[in-house]
Formats: C-alpha cells, sequence, structure tokens
C-alpha cells in the first residue's frame, strides 16, 4: 500500500514538472524568436548587407545566399570600393517579399 501511494505522489509530480518544463520551453521560443526579430531589424538598419549578414538576417548559410544569386531570388548585388558584394535593405526586403525567399526566423 506504501508504494502504491508513493507511486501516485510520483507520477503527479512527473506531470507537474512535465507542464513547468512545456512552458518553460514555449517562453524560451518566444524570447528566442523576439531577440532574433530584434537582431534582424537592426541589420536591416544598416546601409550595406554583406553576404554574411544576409545569411544571418535569413537564417540560412552562405552557400545557400549564393544560390539565391545564381537563382534569380536575390538581385544583383552592388560592390564596394574592395569588390565586396553588398545588397541594400530595400533589395532584401523586397526579394523576401516580392521573390517568396524563404527565412528560418519569423518576419
Amino acid at each position: 500500500m506504501d508504494t502504491r501511494i508513493i507511486g501516485i505522489e510520483l507520477s503527479l509530480l512527473e506531470e507537474m514538472l512535465r507542464a513547468i518544463v512545456r512552458q518553460e520551453m514555449v517562453e524560451i521560443r518566444e524570447e528566442i524568436n523576439q531577440t532574433l526579430i530584434s537582431k534582424r531589424d537592426a541589420l536591416l538598419q544598416e546601409e550595406r548587407l554583406y553576404t554574411d549578414q544576409v545569411a544571418e538576417i535569413l537564417g540560412v548559410t552562405r552557400h545557400t545566399i549564393n544560390n539565391y544569386r545564381n537563382n534569380g531570388e536575390l538581385p544583383e548585388p552592388q560592390r564596394d570600393l574592395s569588390n565586396r558584394p553588398y545588397w541594400t535593405s530595400d533589395q532584401l526586403q523586397y526579394a523576401m517579399t516580392r521573390k517568396g525567399i524563404k527565412t528560418n526566423y519569423p518576419i
């Protein structure tokens, strides 16, 4: 009889812990999303967005950015004095909305 009472109490405790962990995970995900949105918005304020920054904004790799360029999903970049490609935030926002570039982050 004592083990049954302990078993019931342990299962209730386990349920409560799972509920707490689920709620914590929801809150952590929301906090991460808000941080990513803020970071993306801050980057979009930059005059020039280089490949690494564009990749970060979209949540993809440099390789994916190159694929987007080759497929015409990203417009041709401009070049700085050292010949590094960059895009303006307007170009990137156009590509995200009009060209349907998928991001791994909420928009």
